[in-house]
């Protein structure tokens, strides 16, 4: 598989997610939804790899990937299907779309990159302006509950922490190895969460049914791989820049298939955060086109 077509995939599965995990949890516990899906999924990707004569290895390095992994696919899975619970699929898109930013600076000290450029502090300094535009406006609309807003920005942190542990660990595990695994380790810990809280399932419409399976197939099996296919061979904070895509086609996807209002504020800040995000990537390299002309 060629890494723009795994980078494509990515992007693909980002943006349809979190409409899935606000339909999955229609008629039972986010607990539920949850769990429905990484158990699944782990079924199919075990399934697969024994199929294709792939080895899931259990040693201490593989586990050590396998933990780091959970902290984006447990921990700040779970918090995202609670969060959802109090907020449109668009918006938490749009949370994600700091992702390269924070995986920069996370990368920043736990990889030792080079200090930030003067428009790097400027990029990020437009995302955290984007941020708050959408914060004091939207969470009106949620009648003021922070929870939902929180726990998403604490998965959006978990998410970008684990992508950059996961890179310091260096290209050990093959991608179906790295996602079986994941997923192996991340069902029990679903199942502890679902004994402690329940399931507490009221119905399964047939929509909460296809999305538990679509995020079982493509948001956990196949995005994971693709996932875990272009951090091997991308940098964490590249990787991370999925999300300066995903937040229009989610934004879209929740207006016309959820009915989720589209707010001037809303798109105001989406376009505050992707510039930020823009001039972080870009920034230096516009300056250094400019310079020759200045000096001239």
């Amino acid at each position: 598989m060629s890494v723009p077509a795994a980078y494509i995939v990515v992007i693909f599965v980002w943006s349809t997610t979190p409409l899935g995990v606000k339909w999955s949890s229609q008629g039972m516990s986010p607990v539920a939804g949850a769990f429905g899906r990484v158990l699944l999924a782990a079924m199919l990707g075990w399934a697969l790899a024994r199929l294709w004569g792939v080895v899931v290895p259990w040693h201490r390095q593989a586990v050590r990937v396998y933990a780091f992994s959970n902290i984006g696919v447990f921990l700040g899975l779970l918090c995202v299907y609670f969060g959802a619970q109090f907020m449109p699929s668009g918006l938490i898109s749009i949370l994600y779309g700091l992702s390269p930013v924070i995986s920069a600076v996370l990368s920043r000290f736990l990889l030792n990159e080079p200090p930030f450029s003067p428009s790097k502090w400027l990029a990020m300094a437009l995302g955290l302006t984007g941020l708050v535009v959408v914060f004091r406006h939207e969470i009106l609309l949620l009648n003021g509950n922070l929870l939902g807003f929180a726990l998403v920005l604490f998965s959006v942190f978990c998410f970008c922490l684990s992508g950059v542990l996961i890179k310091r660990e260096g290209p050990v595990l093959h991608p179906l190895a790295q996602t079986v695994g994941t997923l192996m380790m991340a069902t029990p810990l679903y199942g502890a969460v679902a004994a402690v809280m329940g399931l507490h399932i009221q119905s399964l419409e047939p929509r909460t049914v296809g999305a538990i399976l679509y995020l079982a197939l493509f948001g956990s099996f196949i995005g994971f791989f693709c996932y875990f296919y272009v951090l091997k061979h991308l940098p964490a904070s590249t990787v991370a820049l999925t999300t300066l895509v995903t937040p229009v086609l989610a934004i879209t996807l929740g207006s016309v298939l959820n009915g989720e209002p589209i707010t001037p504020t809303l798109v105001t800040g989406a376009i505050i955060i992707g510039s930020g995000l823009l001039l972080y990537y870009w920034g230096d390299h516009w300056l250094a086109r400019l310079s020759p002309q200045r000096a001239t």
